[in-house]
């Protein structure tokens, strides 16, 4: 009897190595071939992480190097860094410039300054691309975000900066100062 346990344990334990080689082939090659559809795709994903402002710059250095040169603005009149709510809200009320909103198109949609074209930080090549603002290069322009705490507007700001506009402010308190001051909003669903 002794002879009959030890032989069905042989048995199950050539069953399992057998399955767990099966299994070790199939992710080799699962891993294999999604490494190799990876590198085919017109932006493939990375395989180490990168922080938003790495992933925003090397957008940001495909979109110069598929573009003309963009140089400095030609007109480097001074304009802050930074808008208050105060500032923001003459800004848009005039219509002084363009308004750029940094958050995710969903949240665009649902709500957002008015006038505000949606260039969100997470997609900013492809979006940069379909805008076309090389037109407005010597104007004024303001990237807003949820709030105090998002660092998506700054980061907008310094991809136009790179890409040769002069005259981009920051409204950091964002979003959630408009809304909370009560102001006029859009949506686009």
């Amino acid at each position: 009897m002794k002879a009959t346990g030890n032989r069905e344990n042989t048995e199950r334990n050539g069953t399992l190595l057998s399955d767990l080689r099966a299994f070790g082939m199939v992710a080799t090659v699962s891993i294999g071939i999604g490494l190799l559809v990876n590198q085919f795709r017109e932006q493939p994903l990375p395989l180490v992480y990168q922080s938003r402002q790495a992933r925003l710059e090397e957008a940001v250095s495909r979109t110069v190097a598929s573009s003309e040169t963009p140089g400095q603005s030609a007109s480097a009149i001074a304009w802050p860094q930074n808008l208050s709510l105060d500032e923001f809200r003459t800004f848009v009320m005039e219509k002084r410039g363009l308004v750029l909103d940094a958050r995710p198109e969903i949240f665009h949609r649902l709500g957002h300054v008015p006038g505000a074209i949606s260039l969100p930080r997470e997609d900013f090549e492809k979006r940069y691309a379909s805008l076309k603002l090389d037109a407005a290069r010597d104007q004024r322009m303001v990237v807003y975000c949820s709030g105090d705490a998002c660092e998506d507007s700054a980061l907008v700001q310094k991809a136009l900066m790179k890409l040769g506009y002069a005259r981009v402010a920051v409204f950091r308190e964002g979003w959630a100062a408009w809304t909370r001051a009560g102001l006029p909003e859009e949506k686009a669903l």
